[in-house]
């Protein structure tokens, strides 16, 4: 389908519900946002079934219907990418019940999703397609309105599970061994992602918030130092298939299945730094959702030690490093991203918790 058939002015305000907000129940617009092409067809649901039928046609069959009420805007960043729900009714055979079809619609800009598609259908050729260790099916990519389509899984997130209470410790533990299941799946694609580079964002972070809130900005470029002090004694570092954002909202668990999610900034990195980044979000959602940095330190020793139990080439001290990179990186997103009430208290912890890191040697 041409891009010229909706026209900018021809959209109207839609209302859709947002999934992940304090009431899921509550109404919100669909973004409107020209760096997001595909966002247009969530205007017009007829066409965005007529762009994508024929690319799903295998998988869901030709006879499809959506209605508006059957979209939900699970997370937007603007300028950047949109996630939204979509659950659809596939018609079968005359007299037979209707079919209820659910999956995920990814917007992107800049060709990133061509990129995202691209590594998941080889992590899906690689093994992760069955068995215990999955990822979401990447079922279409349209490359003129920039929208990957992926499977809806089953299952409740390790983020849900882990503040439920129940069988948090298996999932952690089938969580570790599904990321060194990535880790080691041998797949050399996608792009490479240096450690240098890495310092820079964070070094360009330190500066906006030093511009911000000068203290909080001063230590955070204290303990950057520290970190670039340390680097400087470490042997290269090996790179393989990394998630790069990996936390316990990225994996769901059904059974004894796991299956991971979102590989937006995926690349050949350094494997330790999943472990680190999971192990800081775990702390972080402690620290946000029950008022102590500390509440899951269990569940964050059993994960390190069930990853370190699949991997030969596991080291203490390049962790804690990785770890004061993750938490610094959580510090300069609480205080100049989310600003959120204890904003100050939240950022104060984990500037904390990335200098005490990043002066461990072991």
């Amino acid at each position: 389908m041409a891009e010229e058939t909706i026209q900018q002015g021809e959209r109207k305000p839609r209302i859709f519900h947002a999934l992940g907000t304090a009431v899921p129940s509550a109404p919100a617009a669909v973004p409107d946002d020209p760096a997001l092409p595909g966002l247009a067809l969530l205007h017009r649901p007829q066409q965005f079934l007529a762009a994508f039928t024929p690319l799903l046609r295998n998988r869901l069959g030709s006879r499809i219907e959506l209605t508006d009420g059957r979209l939900f805007v699970h997370r937007y960043v603007p300028g950047k990418r949109c996630i939204v729900k979509v659950e659809a009714t596939m018609h079968t055979a005359p007299g037979m019940p209707d079919e209820p079809q659910c999956f995920f619609v990814k917007l992107y800009t800049g060709g990133h999703g061509a990129r995202v598609y691209k590594n998941c259908q080889q992590l899906w050729r690689l093994g992760f397609s069955q068995g215990r260790f999955t990822i979401a099916e990447p079922l279409a990519y349209h490359p003129a309105w920039q929208v990957l389509i992926l499977s809806c899984e089953e299952g409740p997130s390790v983020r849900e599970i882990v503040l439920a209470g129940q069988v948090a410790l298996r999932a952690v533990e089938g969580t570790a061994k599904w990321l060194h299941r990535l880790h080691t799946c041998g797949f050399e694609g996608g792009r490479e992602y240096s450690l240098s580079r890495h310092l820079h964002i964070l070094g360009a972070q330190q500066s906006r918030l030093a511009s911000a809130q000068r203290e909080a900005g001063r230590i955070f470029g204290d303990i950057l130092d520290g970190i670039k002090h340390r680097i400087l004694k470490l042997e290269p570092l090996r790179l393989a298939p990394t998630h790069r954002d990996f936390s316990p909202e990225h994996v769901t668990m059904e059974g004894d299945r796991f299956t991971g999610l979102d590989f937006d900034e995926f690349c050949q990195y350094h494997p330790l730094f999943d472990v680190a980044h999971f192990v800081a979000h775990l702390r972080f959602l402690a620290l946000t959702s029950l008022g102590s940095i500390n509440a899951l330190d269990d569940l964050a020793t059993h994960f390190e030690d069930s990853y370190a139990s699949e991997s030969a080439d596991f080291s203490v001290s390049r962790l804690h490093l990785f770890a004061a990179i993750a938490y610094l990186k959580l510090a300069y997103v609480e205080a100049a991203v989310r600003h959120n009430r204890d904003g100050k208290q939240v950022t104060d912890a984990l500037l904390e918790e990335a200098g005490r890191f990043a002066e461990s040697e072991n």
